[in-house]
């Protein structure tokens, strides 16, 4: 394909992809479903079986049976399996289509597994302890296998569109699914509506000036020209020879840089402040300014000539396509979610839920909406939160979730919600952060993202809804392994090197002994480097 129609993706793609799930929909059947059974009391839709949808899932399920009894559960995940974005596309990238996940086959998390876990669920025995992602996704299965999830679990069924129907103190969810290979859509009705579906789907894509023509423009003989964002990355060896730059310095840019920095000329464009991964064989650049015909100029003036290709490790946009699309034909005229990425608004002044593609406001702790539209526990999401550990994140997040549509009066109120949320909107500017820049990150690092776990099951615990055993929600052996995940990496990288992993490994099943594994392996890495000095940071945690 050529370089100058991967431009265009990068111009119109998400323009594309939002509107090409709809494009089918005359042709296909749309089923109204009937009434849910007579018996159901409250119905609640989950979209997204990763790490967020099956935490919910689960803990709904876990509320007593007195309570949850006669409430229908339906979870819709569009794929083939559980796992969200640790499952792996089973058809290599075609830009300028999307694919399904990020994912790239060398892969491996870049924290220890057991401080990622569902509290009181670890992986399976012998997982390395960094694993591939492979091990993740089975984790994911496992989890819903353990606690018998499949049965309200519907695999490829796409949740098309979503509206409300109704006020600020009752109404309805309509709610379109596609199934049957795209050409059926079931129509139905829900009383709650939660959103997991993840934030790794659509690419945020930078554009400079010139960039067209140094596309347009490669030299003879040489590779044509491209600029991908690194959503269709999947193995450095297509860089090989060439001369490459990587735009970024989060997750992804860090392992394309120590991936492609050995086969390729390599440079990574960071801002102030920003270093490259250690041991990444690169040559560190400000960010760019602009192109010519020739080159790729940077902001203090330098330029590159030879560059054949930009990887774009830029991030993600907030988007929820189907909160963005009314059922057709329902009746209900205005999407829930409006996406206005130049918008003025705030939490305070936005008449309805809004993205500004980094941030969905407003939110009252990155979960329940407080548009005026709808009852805050209506819609809820799980999983916002960015930086943080996903499955106890998730899993805080669920316990908050369920217990408030179990009991709705456990809230604050939504003044008090909305003070809540301009109280944290203002820490952050006092902080020197632009909330409607970082958005839902935990930009205070691990131990904000504690905090922000401990506080939401401390809230439940004084309201009465869980036991006060007066412990913090995110154990001290979890934090103190976060803290030393880059130590850890090392040690296990030598561990592998030696090929003593199974040593390691033989006998390890609770979370007691995965704690104390990590608390050995520490002090032997540590001990190693003060006789020897540091090794390389190769999976620093973010």
């Amino acid at each position: 394909m050529s370089r100058v129609f991967q431009l265009a993706f990068l111009l119109l793609s998400l323009a594309v992809c939002l509107s090409t799930q709809h494009a089918t929909r005359d042709a296909q059947t749309v089923l109204a479903a009937g009434p849910p059974h007579r018996n159901v009391t409250k119905s609640i839709a989950i979209v997204g079986a990763g790490s967020g949808g099956l935490a919910i899932l689960k803990t709904l399920l876990d509320l007593p049976e007195e309570v949850r009894s006669s409430w229908e559960f339906a979870l819709y995940e569009q794929h083939r399996d559980v796992g969200g974005l640790w499952l792996p596309d089973p058809n290599p990238p075609h830009p300028p289509a999307l694919p399904e996940t990020p994912l790239y086959p060398r892969l491996r998390t870049n924290t220890p597994h057991p401080t990622m876990t569902y509290p009181g669920f670890t992986f399976r025995p012998g997982t390395p302890l960094f694993p591939s992602h492979n091990y993740v996704q089975q984790y994911h299965a496992d989890f819903a296998q353990q606690f018998n999830l499949s049965p309200y679990i519907h695999l490829n069924h796409t949740v098309l569109a979503a509206g409300w129907r109704g006020n600020n103190t009752h109404g309805e969810w309509v709610i379109d699914v596609e199934y049957d290979v795209g050409t059926k859509v079931l129509r139905r009705s829900f009383d709650h509506l939660i959103v997991a579906n993840g934030h790794n789907h659509y690419p945020r894509i930078p554009h400079w000036p010139g960039e067209e023509d140094w596309l347009a423009n490669s030299p003879p003989g040489f590779p044509q020209r491209e600029i991908l964002h690194s959503i269709f990355y999947r193995n450095p060896e297509r860089y090989a020879n060439q001369t490459v730059v990587i735009v970024g310095g989060g997750a992804s840019g860090r392992d394309a840089a120590l991936q492609i920095g050995p086969l390729a000329k390599t440079y990574q464009s960071l801002r102030e402040g920003s270093v490259p991964p250690d041991g990444a064989q690169v040559t560190v650049k400000p960010p760019i300014s602009h192109f010519t015909n020739t080159s790729v100029v940077f902001e203090d003036g330098t330029s590159l000539t030879s560059v054949d290709s930009l990887v774009l490790a830029t991030g993600y946009e907030f988007r929820v396509p189907f909160l963005s699309q009314s059922p057709p034909e329902s009746g209900i005229d205005f999407p829930v979610l409006e996406v206005a990425p130049s918008t003025t608004a705030n939490s305070t002044t936005a008449q309805v839920l809004t993205s500004n593609l980094r941030y969905i406001f407003p939110l009252y702790e990155h979960i329940f909406s407080l548009s005026p539209a709808h009852p805050p526990t209506a819609l809820a999401f799980v999983g916002l939160p960015v930086l943080i550990a996903n499955c106890p994140s998730d899993r805080a997040q669920a316990l908050l979730v369920a217990h408030a549509i179990a009991d709705p009066t456990i809230l604050p109120s939504r003044d008090g919600m909305f003070t809540a949320l301009l109280r944290r909107e203002d820490n952050m500017r006092q902080r020197g952060y632009d909330p409607y820049v970082y958005g839902h990150k935990m930009v205070g690092g691990d131990t904000e993202a504690q905090d922000y776990q401990n506080a939401l099951v401390r809230y439940l615990k004084q309201h009465g809804k869980l036991p006060d055993d007066g412990k913090d929600y995110v154990e001290s052996w979890r934090k103190a392994s976060r803290v030393q995940s880059a130590l850890l990496a090392r040690g296990w990288t030598r561990i592998e090197s030696e090929g003593e992993q199974q040593k390691w490994l033989e006998g390890v099943e609770t979370e007691d002994e995965w704690a104390d594994l990590m608390q050995r392996l520490a002090a032997w890495q540590e001990e190693w480097e003060n006789e020897h000095g540091q090794g390389l940071d190769e999976y620093a945690a973010v």
